[in-house]
């Protein structure tokens, strides 16, 4: 039986695209504060799961209303360096897309 021969384009890849937002997840007082530092976005919930797909649904709405007053926003001093996070949002079909736009951070808060 002849071998066949793979080339360098036939050879299974990894390909991952760089993260573009970062969710950090900080635990405090036994709740879990979760923060999009692009976007400014941020919520608490009673866990770091819930947390999480709190923070992704958030951000695809406001993405969603982005878009839908874009005209407003842009002009936004505090909010038209959002427009490239969200078009990238918007165009993933679902949230496992989403989630790979996203770095997830752990973290806790000291005060001194």
């Amino acid at each position: 039986m002849g071998k066949t021969k793979i080339t360098n384009e036939q050879k299974p890849q990894f390909v991952q695209g760089m993260p573009l937002l970062n969710i950090y997840i900080i635990k405090d007082n036994g709740k879990y504060m979760v923060k999009c530092p692009e976007l400014d976005i941020v919520t608490e919930m009673d866990t770091a799961e819930q947390a999480l797909d709190a923070i992704l649904e958030i951000i695809r709405e406001y993405s969603e209303d982005y878009r839908n007053r874009e005209e407003i926003f842009i002009k936004s001093p505090n909010r038209f360096h959002h427009k490239p996070y969200v078009d990238k949002v918007l165009e993933c079909k679902d949230k496992w897309e989403l989630c790979e736009l996203i770095t997830v951070k752990y973290g806790h808060i000291y005060i001194r």
